[in-house]
């Protein structure tokens, strides 16, 4: 059998076609020897229910990280849909990334906005080189809400609102990642109907 070069793929295309699934955005921050420190990242997700684990990718280019990741607990706060000016701060200069925000810092060095969607309390476990990028696999020690109630989206570079109007508001019953979605243990199909109104 003939081996076969495969052609390397455009970066410009391949930044686009990566751009074109929306995601949310968080920000990742601790306060380290008495520093705050952290970054915006749209790599998060949710990885497993049991044991309790994120993660996130970051740029092996990253100048912030290497600091970052000496913290002893990290804090991930879901940016709401009015933090879009949030978002670009988090990605402006080291020393005014925090200016004026309001967030809590935990005993353990977690830093939490406190307009966020969802707060996690995590510390790092493992640190996975993946090419250009390091997934970080964070494990969650505990989980709050904040004040802001519907996600930042980031899509194609940019920000964009979460749009439901043309959408069955209804919860999926059915499989996601492989799993049964999560419906709430007290939930019925009255309870269902209820919450289709009140999403009207």
């Amino acid at each position: 059998m003939t081996s076969q070069t495969i052609p390397a793929l455009d970066q410009r295309t391949l930044r686009d076609a990566f751009g074109a699934f929306p995601s949310g955005v968080v920000a990742v921050a601790a306060s380290v020897k008495g520093q705050l420190t952290g970054i915006a990242a749209s790599s998060f997700t949710s990885v497993s229910i049991e044991p309790p684990l994120v993660s996130f990718s970051i740029s092996t280019s990253s100048s912030t990280w290497p600091q970052l990741r000496e913290a002893e607990r990290v804090g991930i706060s879901v940016l709401a849909d009015h933090h879009d000016a949030v978002c670009r701060q988090l990605a402006g200069p080291r020393e005014e990334r925090f200016a004026g925000l309001p967030f809590k810092v935990t005993g353990n060095g977690s830093v939490l906005l406190d307009e966020a969607v969802a707060t996690y309390d995590c510390s790092i476990r493992e640190e996975i080189e993946a090419g250009d990028h390091v997934i970080v696999l964070l494990e969650v020690h505990e989980v709050g809400g904040g004040d802001g109630e519907h996600p930042l989206v980031f899509h194609r570079s940019t920000f964009a609102k979460l749009h439901r109007d043309d959408l069955d508001p209804a919860r999926l019953d059915g499989r996601i990642n492989g799993a049964e979605v999560d419906r709430g243990a007290s939930e019925s199909s009255a309870e269902d109907h209820h919450d289709a109104e009140d999403a009207a």
